[in-house]
This record gives structure tokens, C-alpha cells and sequence, in this order.
């Protein structure tokens, strides 16, 4: 019977099923005579290098074996400290990248043959280095100063209880950053005023209106040291200054120069 996600017969993620997987893979281009003589410790390293659902672990042995094909290739000794040191890393790389590899391709077996060696070593895995500008794009933008803006003007029009909640949420946020005191919001009233967003389009969560307060901080006139010192804020805080940075032309006008200068 074939194996499904959530259709009849075994579960894909189902133990037994995971060992009849592993039990029964052959990596393409290399005979089971070959690949058995990798195959157990392979699957030992696979099975306790993350969690054992069927995408991981079909992912995990995938990439083994193709290390592994590789190294009979090259005429390299097939063992799981062969096929997981550094320079077979570096040689596999490249050889999916002359074989017009994708980039993204590239990174997931990197990723997957990084993990998969710091586990057979007993040392922590760390990710790779992320690409450049990913993690300012994983950063709320200062565009949500605007839409914040609009959802306020939008309840100041209403009047409704949650307009009314809405506009006491953003106070309360504002007091809070530049008083360093909590400004405590009744769930309830957060509650409304996230819905009353949410019917204008917005999607206002703690970290988004905490992110537009220190935007409207970040666009006013004053020099960051003095912000910092008025309203207490933090490396995180001025994180989101590389948000405007981010978009710059290739060749900012003399006044943007200016402002990356301190001028």
C-alpha cells in the first residue's frame, strides 16, 4: 500500500515507516552494494539529527547519499567522516554548482550537510550566515508609520468603541516610549482596537505598534543621541534605522550623503 500524508495506508511520518524508508533507500548513481557499506551509519546520523518527519529525514539521506556518490566518484573512502569533512563539503559544492545547480539548491545542501556534520561531531549547529539584507527585510518598515496613521485618522471619524480603543492603543504606546513607564492596555480594549485595524486593513500586533513608535521617533528632527537619551532606546530600537538605509538609491543625492555622514 502506498504511503500517504494523511490518505490511507502508513503514515509517511510514522516511525516504522521512516525505518522502511531509510531501510530501503539507494542513493541514484551508486549500487546497494556500494552504499551499504555507508548505509547504517548514515541512517544512525540521520535519524537523530532533527525531527524525525519524513520531508527531514528523506531530505537528510538524499544528501548523504549524493556526498557519497560523489566520493566514489573521486575514489575517496566511503565513511561518514569522509563524506562529511570539510573538503568534501567545499568539492561538492562546487561540483553542483559546474552542474548548473541552482544558488537556492546550493544553499539547502549546504545547510543540510552542515547540520548533519555538526551533529556526527557532538557540536552545536549553527545556521549559515544569512544573505545580505535578509534580516533587514525581516524588519517592520517605517511605510507602517503611514498606514498606523490612516487607521487612527479612520477612528477618530468613527467614534465606535473599537475606534475609541484603537486611538488609546497608539497613546498609550507613545506615553510608554517616551516616559520608559508602562502604559497598561486592558486586554479587552486591545482586543477591539486590533479588530477595528484589521477591518482597515492593518494588521497590528504588539511588536508592529511598539516598531511605528520608534519610526515616528526615528523621522523626527532631533539627533539619535538625544532620542536615545529621551526615550530609552535600545540597539534593537535603532535596528530599524537600517530599514531606511535599505532602500537608498545606488547613489544617494548629496543630502542623503549628508545623513549617513551625521552631517
Amino acid at each position: 500500500m502506498t504511503a500517504t500524508a494523511d490518505g490511507p495506508g502508513p503514515r509517511l511520518d510514522d516511525p516504522a515507516e521512516l525505518d522502511r524508508f531509510l531501510t530501503d533507500y539507494t542513493p541514484t548513481g551508486l549500487d546497494a552494494d556500494r552504499w551499504a557499506v555507508l548505509a547504517p551509519d548514515a541512517i544512525a546520523l540521520v535519524r537523530k539529527a532533527g525531527p524525525l518527519t519524513r520531508t527531514r529525514v528523506e531530505k537528510d539521506i538524499q544528501a548523504l547519499g549524493a556526498v557519497a556518490a560523489r566520493l566514489i566518484e573521486r575514489n575517496r573512502q566511503l565513511s561518514l567522516d569522509e563524506a562529511l569533512a570539510d573538503a568534501t563539503l567545499l568539492d561538492f559544492d562546487l561540483a553542483l554548482a559546474r552542474a548548473g545547480a541552482r544558488d537556492k539548491t546550493r544553499e539547502n545542501r549546504r545547510g543540510i550537510l552542515r547540520r548533519l556534520q555538526a551533529v556526527h561531531h557532538g557540536v552545536p549547529w549553527r545556521r549559515e550566515r544569512r544573505a545580505d539584507g535578509e534580516r533587514v527585510d525581516d524588519l517592520p518598515p517605517p511605510s507602517l508609520v503611514n498606514e498606523v496613521a490612516r487607521v487612527v485618522a479612520a477612528a477618530g471619524a468613527d467614534c465606535g468603541t473599537g475606534a475609541m480603543a484603537l486611538i488609546a492603543a497608539v497613546d498609550a504606546a507613545r506615553r510608554a516610549r517616551r516616559t520608559d513607564v508602562e502604559a497598561a492596555v486592558d486586554p479587552a480594549d486591545w482586543r477591539r482596537a486590533r479588530a477595528f485595524a484589521e477591518r482597515h486593513g492593518l494588521g497590528l500586533t504588539q511588536r508592529v505598534l511598539a516598531a511605528v513608535i520608534t519610526h515616528e521617533l526615528l523621522q523626527s528632527e532631533q539627533p539619535v543621541a538625544v532620542l536615545i537619551a529621551a526615550a530609552g532606546l535600545t540597539r534593537r530600537d535603532l535596528d530599524l534605522g537600517l530599514t531606511y538605509a535599505a532602500v537608498l538609491p545606488e547613489r544617494p543625492s548629496e543630502q542623503q550623503r549628508a545623513v549617513l555622514r551625521g552631517a
